[in-house]
């Protein structure tokens, strides 16, 4: 890791966070170069997924801090790498309107497993755990 692109939140940019990221050879930012819009994408992450398994009450503490660890750490590969999602298959445009075409929603998982650049072995050991096995 380079470095932490954080919002303009003062809770991102107090001084323990900028002593952290000094300790650690780490620059610290407001944004990704060149990526103005990126808090709108954060916020909408915070509202499809933090909010829906935290709720919108303010935690602190050192309990709440190793409670939310383990929350997302039980649904970071859920929801990267599980949840199934819909993609842009195509786009076209008749005068105002804009006709979207959509691929069947599929999993990053099941994604990589299809994709033909990646090895047998890999997909092999991808496959394992994923279905139960076939009955003799």
């Amino acid at each position: 890791m380079l470095g932490v692109d954080s919002d303009s939140d003062s809770a991102f940019m107090s001084e323990s966070v900028f002593d952290y990221c000094k300790g650690h050879g780490l620059v610290q930012t407001r944004s990704r170069a060149y990526k103005k819009n990126d808090q709108a994408w954060v916020e909408q992450k915070n509202g499809s997924i933090v909010r829906r398994l935290v709720g919108y009450g303010r935690l602190s503490g050192v309990g709440a801090r190793t409670a939310l660890a383990t929350l997302y750490a039980s649904s970071r590969l859920y929801v990267n790498f599980f949840q199934p999602s819909f993609k842009l298959k195509s786009k076209t445009r008749d005068g105002a309107n804009v006709h979207k075409i959509y691929f069947t929603p599929a999993t990053p998982c099941d994604r990589l497993l299809a994709h033909a650049s990646i090895e047998p072995a890999i997909k092999a050991r991808r496959r394992i755990g994923r279905r139960p096995p076939a009955l003799s």
